[in-house]
């Protein structure tokens, strides 16, 4: 059983604004390494989720500090192939359905951003 994994399936936090919404996810992203149990075990991103991970995200210095804190990131294939963002992925490794849901599964505790 792997310890918290972090879902992440979009490029903003909550709805309404969708600004505010990628600010807040920043923040998120930001505090995880400092939140009560530490850096999660995994962060999963599906749909435009994967997005935060490739050239131009305004969110990369801090995927890389959770990388570095200990914590895979893992990337849908599928959807980085939807968005035609395979060749730009920047942090994180390419995955399969099949290892993103085994993983949820066999969490302790999933958190969706």
């Amino acid at each position: 059983m792997s310890g918290s994994v972090i879902l992440v399936a979009g490029e903003s936090l909550g709805r309404g604004d969708d600004e505010l919404g990628e600010a807040l996810l920043l923040s998120a992203l930001r505090s995880l390494p400092q939140a009560a149990g530490g850096p999660p075990s995994h962060l999963l991103f599906l749909n435009a989720g994967v997005k935060l991970c490739c050239e131009g995200s305004g969110c990369l210095p801090e995927l890389r500090a959770l990388r570095d804190a200990g914590a895979e990131l893992l990337c849908c294939g599928t959807c980085l192939d939807w968005f035609e963002l395979r060749e730009k992925l920047a942090v994180g490794r390419v995955s399969s359905m099949v290892e993103i849901l085994g993983l949820l599964n066999g969490a302790a505790r999933v958190i969706r951003l």
